[in-house]
């Protein structure tokens, strides 16, 4: 090739590289979350705040968890989301697997977060959980706890669970009686898995299975289910603001805490990092706290007795009634338990 060619071709390429540079960067930095009144208040209070703040565009999007999206992204060389909201064990997984990006500790601050929120790829963001509900005006006299919620004899009617073994297995093995500071030496052997599938056993045919955090509020609502496992913050807001005669067991709560993650690849890595420092921040939190009972990985907040006091519904408030999802176990049994549990699910 000729000096002349080959300066054409360069005076040629420069620009489609850089409008291409250009176009993946002039999108929104975007965030993704669990949906819900979660992040409706998280939406006002800490995405589109940031974006006030830092004088750029942020938008927002909803998933139901499906990594495999994210590690499509990854693969494809074509990432559309920066930050995503994880749950503990996808969060190791995938920091694992390269799909999440190295957090900046030099840019979001470990201090002001609990220990358990600290991670190679993750900044804790906020505890969730599960536990049983039901809607008193069906059920006057409903189940008072896990062992109850499988007793199809006494409170009849469909059930409905997330679906996948996260939360499932372990619920199976408390409603079998073990107590819940032993559920996952009990999982963690080949007994455990079958006494927890024999225990699925028993109401599989009476189970309507979700996979979006709306969907069990909407069953119960239409009457096709009678009891249901569902996301905390989902039944308090139908209780608080749609007035639901809606009865929620504590003693049924299975939690754990979700991180805010960095997709790698992202071509707003570095903004991200940003973000995420503030929207983890004190101010911030009470902000959204004010509105929600968000249960944040933030010390300081999540400690405040007033906040405590103004959000009863806190997660973290009620750690000692409930089981906390052990992230080790998932990653070390995890795959081999999805597994088992499609070919369950499927026969």
């Amino acid at each position: 090739m000729t000096t002349q060619t080959s300066t054409r071709a360069l005076l040629v390429a420069l620009p489609l590289a850089t409008a291409l540079a250009t176009g993946a960067s002039a999108r929104d930095l975007t965030i993704v979350g669990f949906g819900g009144g979660y992040q409706d208040t998280a939406r006002e209070h800490l995405f589109q705040a940031y974006a006030a703040h830092a004088g750029i565009g942020v938008t927002d999007d909803v998933y139901n968890g499906e990594m495999a999206r994210i590690y499509a992204m990854v693969e494809a060389g074509d990432v559309t989301w920066d930050i995503v909201m994880v749950e503990a064990p996808d969060m190791v997984r995938g920091c694992e697997d390269g799909v999440f990006a190295p957090i900046d500790w030099s840019v979001v601050n470990a201090d002001k977060l609990i220990p358990s929120g600290v991670h190679d790829c993750g900044v804790g963001a906020t505890g969730f959980g599960v536990t049983v509900f039901y809607d008193t005006e069906r059920s006057p006299e409903g189940p008072k706890d896990m062992a109850d919620f499988w007793d199809i004899e006494q409170f009849p009617g469909m059930r409905s669970m997330r679906t996948g073994p996260r939360m499932s297995l372990e619920a199976a093995l408390m409603a079998d009686g073990v107590a819940r500071e032993d559920v996952y030496t009990v999982l963690a052997t080949p007994e455990g898995v079958d006494r927890a599938f024999a225990k699925l056993d028993e109401i599989k045919d009476h189970i309507v299975w979700w996979t979006a955090g709306a969907q069990p509020l909407q069953f119960v609502g239409s009457g096709e289910v009678e009891y249901a496992m569902a996301y905390t913050g989902r039944i308090l807001r139908a209780i608080d603001e749609e007035n639901m005669p809606y009865n929620m067991l504590w003693n049924t709560l299975i939690y754990s805490i979700d991180f805010w993650t960095v997709v790698e690849g992202s071509p707003h890595t570095e903004e991200a990092m940003r973000m995420i420092d503030w929207i983890t921040d004190a101010d911030q939190l009470r902000n959204q706290a004010a509105v929600w009972p968000i249960s944040p990985a933030n010390i300081e907040v999540n400690s405040d007795p007033e906040v405590q006091a103004a959000n009863p519904g806190m997660v973290l408030n009620h750690a000692d009634t409930g089981l906390f999802i052990d992230t080790e176990f998932w990653i070390e049994y995890g795959d081999d338990l999805e597994a088992r549990f499609a070919a369950w699910a499927a026969n």
